[in-house]
């Protein structure tokens, strides 16, 4: 009694495990198959962050219809990798590209090698193997082959561009499986010109023939910055007006590196230049050319030109006075008559022992007996410069 007592209980236990198992399998089973899911579909990532979407080529066959019998190695994976939500570089394979492919639902594995992390990420994927139904499919419809895939040459364009600038024609060429080349139409979609970086575009490729079945797939793509415009060294001033016995230091912008510069004047009986620094000196009345020839580290050379005239016109701006005889503690306002709308003026002296000068304004102090000069250099909003003079001389 007790010995049949036990093997009661154990068959109680044996149907009640039974039972939970058929309820475990069997809803996973049928939502499992409710949920539409196609060859290739991702259903699992072994690590958190990681998302995937695999498509797949298998140039044996010349389609990717999973039938039943053929090995796994023969579709080649085609990955798009993400990780918290930015595109990473790595490969991805098969973990047993040995598989044979059966009838019905299974899922396999692949396996993801990430550049950025260095982790190893499992990738479950599932496939539905096609058996003796792939007769019934209608064969009216053949199956191309061919257009850009990620697995080749990446796409690289700029901020602004169409999808059309960056992938070529000759980038989606379709066959049949004769080889013979279809002729249709490509439309892509999910392509954000504004994006910097790495991006997917879903392409549509639709047979003119109807005898052919439409063909989907998706490309990477990387936009860069609109890369800046190259600068181009210039001089900081092209027109200059002296007094006699006054200089100006032409400059240059946007110097490149490894340049050698020379500085030179057509008329230095005119105006005198500093070879190696561009400062420009009035020695008489008249006009002079100055030059600056750059020679690039490629020894090619490009020549700036500055245009100076020594002397005034009537209309020119002119301080209202050019000599003064001041005594120490003396205190005087130069101004500038015929003023230029929007100009800068600068005010310097020679000698700040001698005579003190407010750089803004032109209030002239004396502190010692001596003789200096104040220049007042304007520069126009066209970027001429005019430079003017006054002589002191303070005596006790």
């Amino acid at each position: 009694m007790g010995s049949g007592g036990g093997k009661m209980k154990k068959l109680e236990k044996f149907i009640a495990i039974s039972i939970v198992l058929l309820l475990f399998f069997v809803p996973y089973t049928y939502s499992f198959a409710q949920e539409n899911k196609t060859s290739f579909d991702v259903v699992n990532v072994s690590k958190d962050g990681y998302e995937f979407r695999i498509t797949v080529i298998n140039p044996v066959q010349g389609d990717e219809i999973t039938r039943a019998g053929l090995p796994l190695g023969n579709f080649h994976i085609i990955p798009s990798r993400k990780y918290n939500g930015n595109y990473v570089s790595g490969t991805v394979q098969w973990v047993n590209p040995d598989y044979i492919i059966s009838e019905g639902e299974q899922t396999v594995d692949a396996m993801f090698n990430c550049d950025e992390t260095g982790e190893s990420v499992i990738i479950t994927v599932y496939i539905y193997g096609v058996g003796n139904e792939i007769n019934n499919i209608a064969d009216t419809k053949e199956s191309v082959i061919g257009g850009k895939t990620v697995r080749d040459i990446l796409p690289v364009g700029v901020v602004g561009c169409s999808i059309n600038d960056i992938v070529k024609p000759e980038d989606m060429i379709f066959y049949n499986g004769n080889g013979e080349i279809v002729e249709g139409e490509v439309t892509y979609s999910g392509f954000d010109n504004t994006i910097v970086g790495l991006q997917e575009v879903d392409w549509l490729f639709t047979p003119n023939d109807t005898k052919y079945e439409p063909k989907i797939g998706y490309i990477e793509v990387k936009l860069n910055d609109i890369p800046d415009e190259p600068t181009v060294p210039s001089l900081t001033a092209t027109t200059v007006t002296l007094n006699k016995l006054t200089a100006y230091d032409i400059n240059l912008n946007d110097k490149a590196p490894g340049c050698k510069y020379k500085w030179a004047s057509n008329n230095p009986e005119v105006a005198k230049v500093n070879t190696k620094n561009g400062l420009v000196t009035a020695v008489s009345e008249g006009t002079a050319t100055i030059t600056c020839e750059i020679t690039y580290p490629d020894e090619t050379t490009q020549t700036l030109i500055s245009e100076v005239v020594v002397g005034y016109d009537d209309n020119a701006p002119v301080l209202t006075d050019t000599v003064l005889d001041l005594n120490p503690g003396d205190e005087y306002d130069i101004n500038v008559e015929n003023k230029i709308a929007k100009s800068k003026y600068r005010w310097a002296s020679s000698d700040r022992s001698i005579v003190t000068v407010n750089s803004a304004n032109g209030i002239v102090n004396a502190k010692a007996a001596g003789e200096a000069y104040v220049t007042c250099t304007i520069t126009t909003p066209e970027n001429q410069v005019i430079v003017l003079r006054c002589d002191i001389n303070v005596t006790e």
